[in-house]
């Protein structure tokens, strides 16, 4: 179903839509390595100009999720366990310093209402028809908490480029013991924060976004055994006539 109200959103929104789009189909294995992204077909797929789409893939170079090649556009990077771990590295690296220096001034009457709803979906007996999705909110608004609160723009500004990244792959792979798991843990690093305790909350968030690592390249990568996935057809340095040109996978915005 071709979308409609994309048009009218603010252009960051739109971007930023556009690039969630993009990452799913790069996660759930529609877009491949060596894949090229044509600006006109995604448009058309996606149902917006090629504004957003052209800042979108600006956006995922960036992050290295697509390379822009001369003459050629954008092409999908290659995709596997090591470019999992090494996104999900990243992410530790900031995340686990943003915990060390929130954990003096962290506002705690907040932490504390995030911890009061973290165990009430904990115990939720039975569990709402909204519970996973409850959880995704829930995420974010405690990892935003503890990037703002670690006092540094340029730190919580880094955390952010990752933000459409990580969300898009715990939404493709999101599961009830994964899910389950989080709450558990960042139970484990409020009850640090609250305490004041910079090294335990650095070092909780560390365990937490390592178990999630792991979490997320077995989901993604099932039968993996550590061979790198996402290189079918080519890789970065393949030549032009072997890049294939796709705009599969994608929908409107019903189709997110």
């Amino acid at each position: 179903m071709p979308p409609t109200a994309v048009h009218h959103a603010p252009s960051k929104t739109r971007r930023g839509w556009v690039a969630k789009a993009i990452l799913r189909a790069i996660f759930t294995g529609q877009f491949k390595g060596g894949d090229r992204l044509v600006e006109e077909e995604l448009a058309v797929t996606l149902g917006v100009s090629r504004t957003p789409i052209r800042e979108a893939l600006g956006e995922l170079a960036g992050i290295y999720l697509v390379s822009i090649r001369p003459n050629h556009g954008a092409v999908v990077c290659p995709w596997g366990p090591t470019q999992v771990r090494e996104l999900y590295h990243m992410r530790r690296v900031l995340e686990s310093e943003a915990a060390r220096l929130a954990a003096p001034h962290i506002d705690s009457a907040a932490l504390a209402q995030l911890r009061d709803q973290h165990q009430l979906l904990l115990r939720a007996d039975p569990r709402p028809g909204s519970w996973s999705n409850d959880i995704l909110q829930l995420d974010g608004r405690f990892h935003d908490l503890v990037a703002a609160s670690s006092g540094s723009e340029r730190l919580a500004e880094e955390i952010g480029r990752y933000r459409d990244l990580i969300d898009s792959i715990r939404d493709a792979i999101r599961t009830a013991h994964a899910q389950e798991m989080a709450l558990t843990e960042h139970t484990a690093i409020i009850d640090c924060l609250l305490a004041r305790d910079a090294a335990r909350a650095a070092a909780a968030m560390n365990g937490h976004i390592l178990r999630g690592t792991e979490s997320a390249v077995a989901s993604l990568f099932p039968s993996s055994r550590g061979r790198t996935f996402g290189t079918v057809g080519v890789g970065l340095g393949a030549p032009a006539e072997d890049i294939k040109p796709v705009s599969r996978g994608l929908s409107g915005e019903n189709g997110l």
